[in-house]
């Protein structure tokens, strides 16, 4: 086969030996783009506001993926499943869905986010009853003498200064509860006997959630400060009164017990250690303690949280009603072995773990711990050394998911990866994973997962768009041969490229790489290359170097 020199970046059909345009702009019909209508973008992306998840994918290119790759009454499928994305747009757009995770926050998740049959009259009256039982609870626990200057009511706190980097000048902001007015709030310095009470020890004869966190936590930014239990991560105050609300929960006899638990569960991390004023939780990816952590009152953020639920499923009802949608299933098993009957799936898409980036496990362990779940992370497919799970154990367990994908999978039908990392290394990987079980590259397509994707600063090195990459499975793969090293490859690409947008060179880079490194016979090794590097020879480029 004689590839073409120059073809258009980034939509395929592949089988070319390059990807290139020579203006350096890439052409916008490989990028999934929003829907012309940003509100209703907007709107339906509150949708999946019911819970906290890592690595959400925006609704519409999961959407647009679905259309363009099965039919209506198809069944889809979702290997890693996450918090439900693909299984609630493909249900909704009269697919059939079948989603795998490990997890089990991401099977209770996701079933609350499919959830339809949903009356926000009857609710808020199953929420009323909550209030009586656990309001007076919240007035003991967090109220001051301070009076509302508007309605001379006891104001309430709404969050302590209390870390280590406060110690001699704590404070706390107050809230009118009976107000809920912006004019009643106030900061001031926190009493001897206020402080005091965030500590104090209150122990209502409840069983309360306590799992001690493994001796062993790959990003463990934790337990130099003193934490080996999730009560560790909490005033004494907040542990109790979470107790509490969690017990109080149970007991209600609402058909939408699960849905408040889900707004339970959303809450326990934003009344933890984890937060202050400038930081979020695990806004980092790790269970880090600011020095200048707050104790946030839990009642308000439940609050909070109900009102996103109650919101989600209204714009919920309103986006599937009159349409028939699909019926689902989630199982919360590896995706090595499915279950499935072989050649029985019409379309996969899925997003896997991207090697050690996001450590589900260890991320989900407080929210597990809360809800009594427990994650056999065995077959977790990530890059953990203290799980033993190195980048060939990483790829080996994700090839496992591959084998299955391909025994369930129809022929000719399709297999799309959403995939991003910067270590090209891994990308050669993956996708010599695919290639080896009858897995043909058929199209790349870039998803912006930002307005701006680098937030114009390309020192932090760090992809921020997402790559589709679109497979058919097929036993017949085309090849080329051509013989170059790695820095040669890179700069005969952007010799062809004009533009320096940080965002515009990795999408560039990237698809042409993954082009290459899957039709090519030859191997370029691609072992340290990174995004600094990339930039590098591209500012030799550019220079004349």
């Amino acid at each position: 086969m004689t590839p073409e020199s120059v073809i258009e970046i980034p939509t395929l059909p592949i089988k070319k030996k390059k990807i290139l345009n020579p203006n350096g702009k890439p052409n916008l019909s490989g990028y999934i783009s929003p829907p012309t209508d940003n509100l209703k973008v907007k709107r339906y992306a509150k949708i999946y506001n019911v819970h906290k998840y890592w690595s959400r994918k925006p609704w519409y290119p999961i959407s647009e993926c679905i259309k363009k790759y099965s039919n209506k009454q198809d069944l889809v499928v979702d290997m890693f499943m996450g918090s439900g994305v693909v299984g609630l747009e493909a249900s909704i757009l009269g697919r059939d869905f079948v989603g795998f995770d490990l997890n089990p926050m991401s099977i209770f998740i996701a079933s609350n986010t499919f959830s339809c049959n949903f009356d926000a009259g009857e609710f808020k009256k199953d929420l009323d009853i909550l209030k009586t039982r656990i309001e007076g609870i919240a007035s003991e626990y967090y109220s001051v003498k301070d009076k509302c200057a508007n309605c001379k009511n006891n104001l309430m706190i709404k969050h302590c200064n209390i870390g280590p980097k406060h110690k001699g000048k704590e404070t706390v902001a107050l809230y009118c509860y009976s107000c809920s007015s912006s004019r009643t709030q106030s900061i001031r310095p926190l009493k001897k006997k206020e402080l005091n009470d965030c500590h104090s020890t209150r122990s209502p004869k409840i069983s309360i959630p306590d799992a001690r966190f493994p001796e062993k936590f790959y990003k463990d930014r934790f337990s130099y400060k003193g934490v080996s239990k999730v009560s560790d991560m909490y005033t004494s105050r907040n542990y109790y009164f979470l107790g509490l609300l969690l017990r109080e929960i149970h007991q209600l006899n609402s058909k939408y017990r699960d849905l408040l638990l889900t707004a339970f569960s959303n809450t326990v991390l934003h009344a933890s250690k984890l937060k202050s004023e400038n930081v979020r939780p695990l806004n980092v990816n790790n269970y880090w303690l600011p020095d200048d952590y707050f104790e946030e009152n839990p009642w308000f953020r439940y609050l909070e949280r109900i009102d996103l639920i109650i919101s989600s499923k209204e714009i919920l009802s309103q986006r599937i009603k009159g349409k028939p949608l699909g019926k689902y299933k989630l199982n919360n098993i590896s995706c090595f072995k499915t279950k499935l009957d072989s050649t029985s799936v019409d379309y996969i898409l899925t997003d896997p773990p991207y090697g050690d980036a996001i450590q589900y496990s260890e991320l989900s362990f407080m929210w597990n711990s809360w809800m009594g779940f427990n994650f056999d992370n065995e077959k977790e497919v990530v890059i953990n050394p203290v799980q033993g799970k190195k980048i060939g154990d990483y790829l080996g367990l994700l090839e496992k998911s591959v084998v299955e994908a391909s025994r369930i999978l129809k022929k000719d039908k399709f297999y799309t990866l959403c995939f991003h990392n910067k270590e090209f290394s891994i990308w050669k990987g993956v996708l010599d994973i695919f290639k080896n079980n009858n897995f043909v590259l058929e199209n790349i397509d870039i998803v912006n997962t930002k307005g701006n994707p680098y937030n114009s600063n390309w020192a932090q090195f760090s992809p921020k768009s997402d790559l589709y990459l679109t497979f058919r499975k097929n036993h017949y793969i085309a090849k080329y041969h051509s013989e170059h090293r790695i820095n040669d490859f890179i700069r005969e690409l952007f010799t062809n490229i004009t533009t320096n947008d940080p965002a515009s060179l990795y999408d560039f880079i990237a698809v042409n790489l993954i082009n290459d490194l899957y039709f090519n016979d030859y191997q370029m090794n691609v072992n340290g290359l990174d995004l600094k590097t990339i930039f590098k020879i591209y500012k030799e480029v550019k220079n004349g170097d």
